[in-house]
C-alpha cells in the first residue's frame, strides 16, 4: 500500500509542488534549538519528496541525504534545492537505503514518516542514528475553512455524498495530544521527548484547490464518477462563495533522542 500512496504522489508531483504548503520558520527554529547542526553535521530526510522541507536544513551547511523514489518528485526536488552542493539525493525509500548504523545525528521526516510501518520505521531510525542523536517528525495538517461557514457545510455534504461517509468531522491536535504523539518515541527507546505545535492558513482558488485534492492518495483512488462528482462539486462550491477556500493548517512536532 505504501509504495501505491508514493507513486500517486509522484504522478501528480506538480500539483503537490504548487499545492503544498511550506512549513514554518518556528518549526525549524525549535529543531536547531534541541539540536543544533552545521557544517560537518550529518542529516538524513526520510521522504524529500520536492523539498519543500529541505532548505532551513541545507542553509545550516550540513551533509544532507534525502531519500525520494519517485522520480518526477526527485526531479523537481533537484530543481528547487540545484544551489546547494551539500545535498546527495537517492531516489530510494528507507527500506532500500543500505547505511550503517550510527551514521546521522539528526533524521526527520516531514508528512512522510506514517507511511511506513510504526515499529520498523522508528527502529530503524533509532538505529541510524548516533548516541545522542535527534528525530524530528512532524507533519501538517489540513482543517476546514472557518470562514465561510455555508461553503464547509457544502463540501461535508458532498464528502458524505461521494465518500460513502465522508472523512469525519476534522479535530485539530492540540497540547493535550502531546502525551500521547510522544509515548510512540519511547515505546522504542527515545528520551527527552518535546512536543510543539504550529498554526497559519492558506488561501487556495478553485482551480489550486483542484491541484491540492490530487495529491491526496485517498481522492485519486475513489470510483472516477464519484471523484468527478466530489470534484466538481467542491469546484462548484468554491466559485459560488467568492472564488477563494482557505485551509487552516495544523503541524505537529515531535523531537526525541536517542540516548547517550
Amino acid at each position: 500500500m505504501a509504495a501505491e500512496f508514493e507513486q500517486n504522489f509522484d504522478r501528480e508531483a506538480r500539483d503537490y509542488d504548487s499545492a503544498r504548503p511550506e512549513y514554518p520558520p518556528e518549526l525549524y527554529r525549535d529543531i536547531f534549538s534541541y539540536h543544533a547542526v552545521g557544517r560537518g553535521s550529518r542529516v538524513l530526510e526520510i521522504g524529500l519528496g520536492t523539498g519543500k522541507a529541505s532548505g532551513p536544513i541545507l542553509d545550516t551547511g550540513c551533509d544532507l541525504v534525502g531519500l525520494e523514489p519517485g522520480k518526477n518528485l526527485a526531479s523537481l526536488a533537484r530543481k528547487r534545492l540545484a544551489r546547494y552542493d551539500n545535498l546527495t539525493l537517492r531516489e530510494l525509500t528507507l527500506q532500500d537505503f543500505d547505511c550503517p548504523g550510527d551514521t546521522f545525528e539528526l533524521i526527520y521526516a516531514a508528512t512522510a514518516f506514517h507511511w511506513l510501518p510504526e515499529e520498523y520505521g522508528y527502529r530503524r531510525v533509532y538505529e541510524l542514528l548516533r548516541p545522542g542523536g535527534t528525530f524530528a517528525r512532524f507533519a501538517y495538517h489540513a482543517g476546514p475553512d472557518r470562514i465561510r461557514h455555508e461553503l464547509t457545510g457544502e463540501v461535508y455534504e458532498l464528502y458524505r455524498r461521494y465518500m460513502h461517509g465522508g472523512r469525519g468531522e476534522y479535530r485539530p491536535l492540540t497540547e493535550s495530544d502531546g502525551e500521547r504523539l510522544l509515548a510512540i518515541p519511547k515505546r522504542y527507546g527515545f528520551t527527552d521527548t518535546e512536543f510543539h505545535l504550529y498554526e497559519f492558513r492558506k488561501d487556495f482558488t478553485a482551480e489550486d484547490y483542484m491541484g491540492l485534492l490530487r495529491t491526496y492518495p485517498d481522492h485519486m483512488a475513489l470510483d472516477p464518477n464519484d471523484r468527478q462528482g466530489l470534484f466538481g462539486g467542491i469546484y462548484d462550491a468554491i466559485l459560488r462563495h467568492g472564488g477563494i477556500m482557505t485551509v487552516y493548517y495544523t503541524v505537529d512536532l515531535e523531537l526525541a533522542r536517542r540516548p547517550e
